[in-house]
């Protein structure tokens, strides 16, 4: 009888420990703070690529041989140099872009929501 009962007993205190977890979204994934909005480039994204970008990538000679002076120059970035994968990458990254990790949650949301979006401009 002993036997039978040990394993009802670990049963139970499992599903008990197991039902007190947290699924929350907020939880898991944490809050945002950041407002709802609908990115274009003229609206958004071209002062958070002149505050965070431009420093390196203008000029004439611009980090990496990429600019980011206008529209078409930021499009083709997303497009073809993976931008969108770079600024999502982890500060320890050596790719990551700005490598000052200057691009908040904010303005990463609003970059990808924008890409996600269509990159209107």
């Amino acid at each position: 009888m002993k036997f039978k009962l040990v394993p009802i007993c670990v049963v139970s205190i499992l599903f008990v420990l197991n039902s007190c977890q947290y699924n929350v979204e907020s939880m898991l994934y944490g809050t945002s703070d950041c407002p709802t909005i609908e990115a274009t480039y003229q609206s958004h994204i071209a002062e958070i690529v002149d505050s965070e970008c431009a420093g390196c990538h203008s000029g004439s000679d611009p980090s990496g041989g990429l600019s980011l002076t206008n529209y078409d120059q930021v499009v083709a970035a997303v497009s073809y140099n993976g931008l969108a994968d770079r600024i999502q990458l982890p500060m320890s990254d050596p790719d990551v872009m700005p490598p000052n990790g200057g691009l908040n949650a904010c303005e990463l949301a609003a970059i990808l929501d924008w890409v996600e979006n269509g990159s209107p401009f």
